[in-house]
């Protein structure tokens, strides 16, 4: 199952007295989470940097370890999984809007390493995105668009695109390069 990872960032004020901070909590994947009201919100799947990737059995988001709490239950965060879920589809509809409004003929597109892979030619009523750049043009479902500081970036690096593309057959050139 391919989760979204998005970074919810979460406040203890409204965790009242259930949830007691220490300086640092130990969060190891596998433990179980529980909201403010005692609630299982889901369990911690990896760690990643200074996040831990929470699952709810819905979606998985990113937490950064300093939101997690402890008391005699183990990890707590200030939200419940509803709560959590809630935040993770808002974030997920804010970032579909964000795309939308940019990925237009003629945007510059670059990959999830920064090197420019050329500008959108067209897009497909079916959400397909032809990309024209020297040498020529590719196509990919817009599932692989995302954006971020500098415009419209594809989901890979630059080294996984050209590879994909590079599979396709000359024949199918019109098809979408799976990723």
């Amino acid at each position: 199952m391919n989760f979204k990872h998005i970074l919810v960032a979460l406040s203890f004020a409204a965790a009242g007295p259930a949830l007691a901070q220490t300086a640092q909590v130990a969060v190891t994947a596998g433990a179980t989470v529980y909201g403010p009201q005692g609630d299982v919100v889901g369990t911690v799947e990896k760690i990643s940097g200074a996040s831990a990737i929470v699952n709810t059995g819905k979606h998985s988001a990113a937490l950064p370890t300093s939101a997690f709490g402890k008391n005699d239950k183990g990890l707590l965060v200030s939200m419940s999984k509803d709560q959590l879920d809630a935040a993770v589809e808002a974030a997920e509809a804010k970032a579909s809007g964000a795309l939308d409004t940019a990925l237009v003929a003629g945007a510059a597109v670059h990959s999830s390493d920064g090197q420019p892979m050329g500008s959108v030619k067209a897009i497909s009523a079916d959400g397909v995105v032809t990309i024209a750049r020297e040498g020529g043009e590719f196509s990919l479902r817009k599932d692989a668009f995302t954006t971020d500081a500098n415009g419209v970036a594809l989901r890979n690096t630059k080294a996984a695109i050209d590879e994909a593309v590079a599979k396709q057959a000359p024949a199918a050139a019109s098809a979408p390069a799976a990723l």
